[in-house]
């Protein structure tokens, strides 16, 4: 059995070689995975203090991560993101809505047929909207608004929460997949706007048998089929997506036929990801330490590592902001 030595940086504080995608790979082919601090491999993610701390080390470097940034080359050797970048065999595309989990996998297996209208008649709710944070430009919050003047939306999270008591949903105790299966449509809009970057929203909508309404990468109906979802993207404005929702909330065969429709492009999809980000990975980690270097380490690229490396810390970097904040607030008022 190979030992591989990796530290996590940036990721989230008491992370375990279990919870994390690169080492679930590593485990399935015989690796014991061990946490160091003196690692053969870092492993990155964008959160932590101080930013960018990942360019004090000099192992090999794998970004890894579900937000919507585009690594940076120049200081990582290898990534999987969330936007369809190709370069070389250093970069693997993993939509966040596929990350490997029950809901994922499991829509491949679904039977939408059996949809009938005993089940339609069971659902209590119209539609919810589940999140924690509105999107640029406020399009989450603006859409929920309009949608919620036609018929009540359960907003379930911790934006615009119109729940008894301000109670909220949460994918690990079930209580999120529960609402949305009451609902007939969910609210899936993403954070942003930007090819390939498609989370989790849709597939967990998909997953509790609730019709998403989506507004995000245009690249969706790559994976998803279009008949199977309402794409805010397809219809000229808001209001018009809202009227298309009236049409299949007060028409229950229109709808029950949206609710049928298969929903992936290719039923084989999940299982082909897989085993590409299997490959992917495995060929870091199987050839010669010294040769699964990509990053240049000289002259340029050297120097930003070096830069990045001894950036400002945090409560600096806060301090300045506030001279700043107080220097704009005095201009102001003369």
């Amino acid at each position: 059995m190979k030992t591989v030595k990796i530290k996590f940086v940036g990721k989230s504080a008491g992370l375990r070689p279990e919870d994390n995608l690169v080492c679930y790979y590593l485990q399935k082919n015989g690796y014991e995975v061990v946490l160091s601090e003196e690692p053969d491999y870092v492993i990155c993610d964008v959160f932590g203090n101080p930013p960018y701390a990942y360019c004090r080390y000099p192992q090999i470097r794998i970004f890894e991560s579900g937000e919507n940034y585009t690594p940076d080359f120049n200081v990582m050797d290898y990534a999987i993101c969330r936007y369809p970048i190709s370069f070389s065999d250093r970069c693997f595309y993993l939509p966040g809505c596929t990350n490997p989990g029950d809901h994922w996998h499991a829509l491949a297996k679904k039977d939408r047929s059996r949809y009938d209208l005993e089940f339609l008649r069971a659902k209590p709710y119209f539609a919810n909207f589940i999140s924690g944070h509105d999107s640029e430009h406020n399009i989450r919050g603006d859409f929920f608004r309009k949608l919620n003047q036609y018929k009540r939306v359960e907003a379930a999270g911790t934006l615009y929460n119109n729940m008894p008591g301000g109670q909220t949903v949460d994918w690990l105790d079930g209580s999120k997949t529960e609402l949305q299966r009451k609902s007939k449509f969910t609210i899936c809009f993403e954070s942003t706007c930007h090819y390939g970057f498609i989370t989790e929203k849709i597939t967990d909508a998909f997953y509790a048998d609730t019709i998403p309404i989506y507004y995000g990468s245009p690249n969706i109906t790559e994976i998803f089929n279009k008949n199977a979802f309402i794409n805010c993207t397809d219809y000229p404005s808001f209001d018009a997506v809202i009227e298309k929702i009236k049409e299949l909330d007060q028409d229950d065969e229109k709808y029950l036929e949206m609710l049928r429709q298969p929903i992936l492009v290719d039923p084989t999809y999940p299982e082909r990801l897989d085993k590409a980000l299997e490959q992917f990975l495995l060929n870091i980690f199987e050839q010669p330490y010294d040769q699964a270097y990509r990053r240049c380490r000289a002259y340029y690229p050297k120097n930003h590592d070096d830069y990045l490396a001894n950036c400002i810390e945090p409560t600096k970097g806060y301090l300045l902001k506030q001279r700043l904040k107080q220097a704009l607030s005095r201009k102001e008022k003369e």
